[in-house]
């Protein structure tokens, strides 16, 4: 970036990118939201799912503010825009697939923990460096935020499927006859 670039703030490229990031999250949000509409029967579930939709919308409103301070703002990113417009495109299958292609707490868990995993990838190798601290501060916060979102998710993961290995387990010890 030259520094005529750098006075003026960030390229239309880069404010392209960051409308598709902001879109990305808003279609995180909405996935979550779903998954809580759809795991009602969990209260655990659905109290993640919200905590984690919530986040993403804090997320989206994040990359709001950027695009309003595009001025102060620089943008490194390996990031193309096809590769945001394929993980847009995928959010939204999934998420018009839902209820009818209805997954399994489990599986919906694993779905979650992929994504997050790759929008940590995807967060960091786009990059915003901002000229006053304080926002730079806002938007780190963001990105180590991500890891908080995985950590929840794969913990929750983890509790559900030994539940459901303890019902495998005593629902087959039943079936043989085995007393509990």
């Amino acid at each position: 970036m030259n520094n005529q670039e750098s006075a003026a703030g960030i390229t239309l490229n880069d404010q392209l990118l960051l409308e598709k990031c902001r879109t990305i999250e808003l279609l995180s949000q909405e996935l979550y939201t779903r998954f809580a509409e759809t795991y009602t029967d969990n209260a655990e579930a659905v109290y993640l799912w919200r905590k984690t939709a919530v986040e993403e919308q804090n997320h989206a409103e994040q990359f709001t503010l950027a695009l309003k301070l595009r001025k102060g703002l620089q943008i490194q990113s390996t990031i193309t825009l096809e590769t945001a417009d394929k993980l847009i495109a995928r959010l939204t299958n999934v998420i018009e697939g839902l209820p009818s292609n209805k997954l399994s707490l489990l599986e919906a868990l694993e779905f979650a923990i992929k994504l997050e995993q790759y929008l940590v990838k995807f967060h960091l190798s786009c990059v915003a460096v901002f000229n006053d601290v304080s926002f730079q501060a806002l938007f780190n916060a963001m990105m180590s935020s991500d890891q908080g979102h995985i950590a929840a998710i794969e913990d929750f993961y983890q509790k559900i499927r030994a539940e459901s290995a303890i019902s495998s387990l005593l629902l087959q010890e039943a079936e043989a006859g085995i007393p509990s």
